[in-house]
């Protein structure tokens, strides 16, 4: 077969997202992705390029690649099942690496299946190495936390581009250049959910969530998912961490979703020992892997809650 690794075109996102669905499935013997929707609402998003493999022309394989600033991760890698094996995925792997490149990503990684040495084998070749265990939790959504953190969601928020700035600001604290305005934008831009933003500014937010609530977003019906979630560095970071996960229900709650879903790394012991004595438990147990093999963001005393899916 004459295979070409290309940008997908919008004409075969549908084929993209059989493929998805199909590999994973097969994999696993299960559906993961039920009435979400991460092929559409990333092709859109600024800050993800989508290739997809080619075998004569026919889509057979695709690749998301996600830019964070300076942290870069790819997936999901899907190839068709029927072409397992035949170096499909490590040419996704090797377009990928050149995308973050161009991008000049510093940190770059990839979250995949901790039980599971063919994918460990496949991303070594490329200089990937895992780290700790990446745990995607939820909790069931039951009324409304009485907590008196003051909130506010971006939608209702007047000077947005100055609190989009202040978000940037943020992350930046807890890594140099990690940035994940593209992720805040396609949320408000789409309509997928909202912005959390934690204290009594939102101008200077103490912490913020990236959420993502029902069917066609990466949620899903019935659920509200938090994409991404930061506390600003400082002593009180444990207590906004806390205030901040009240504000997910309260959120979750009003949306009518029956559950919570975020992934967090456990070598950010402090929030995953919170999660975990919040009432959250670990559905789908994953390890992210790094190039280089360095930490970053993933510390002890860092509050943050993400998914490399």
């Amino acid at each position: 077969m004459d295979i070409e690794v290309r940008p997908i075109a919008e004409s075969d996102l549908d084929a993209a997202d059989l493929i998805v669905r199909d590999a994973f499935g097969t994999f696993l013997g299960m559906d993961m992705f039920g009435d979400t929707d991460l092929m559409r609402t990333r092709f859109r998003a600024e800050h993800v390029v989508a290739l997809g493999a080619y075998a004569d022309g026919e889509l057979v394989g695709s690749n998301l690649t996600t830019r964070w600033g300076s942290v870069a991760y790819f997936g999901p890698l899907s190839v068709t099942p029927r072409l397992w094996d035949g170096g499909i995925g490590a040419r996704l792997v090797d377009a990928a690496l050149g995308v973050f490149t161009g991008w000049g990503a510093t940190h770059q990684g990839l979250f995949t299946f901790a039980h599971s040495p063919r994918h460990h084998r496949l991303y070594q070749k490329f200089g990937f190495w895992p780290r700790f265990l990446t745990a995607i939790m939820s909790r069931g959504v039951t009324g409304v936390p009485a907590g008196g953190t003051a909130w506010a969601r971006l939608t209702e928020v007047p000077d947005r581009a100055a609190v989009v700035a202040a978000c940037g600001e943020l992350t930046g604290a807890i890594l140099p250049g990690l940035d994940v305005r593209g992720e805040i934008g396609a949320v408000i831009d789409q309509k997928l959910g909202d912005v959390l933003l934690l204290g009594d500014d939102p101008g200077r937010p103490d912490a913020l969530a990236v959420c993502h609530a029902g069917a066609g977003t990466e949620a899903g019906s019935g659920f509200c998912y938090v994409k991404f979630a930061a506390v600003r560095p400082g002593p009180d970071a444990g207590a906004h961490f806390a205030g901040l996960l009240d504000a997910c229900h309260a959120y979750a709650a009003g949306t009518g979703a029956r559950r919570l879903a975020l992934g967090v790394n456990t070598a950010r012991h402090g929030a995953y020992r919170h999660l975990v004595a919040s009432g959250f438990r670990t559905d789908v147990p994953g390890v992210t892997m790094h190039r280089p093999n360095e930490e970053g963001y993933d510390r002890a005393d860092v509050y943050l809650i993400d998914d490399w899916r």
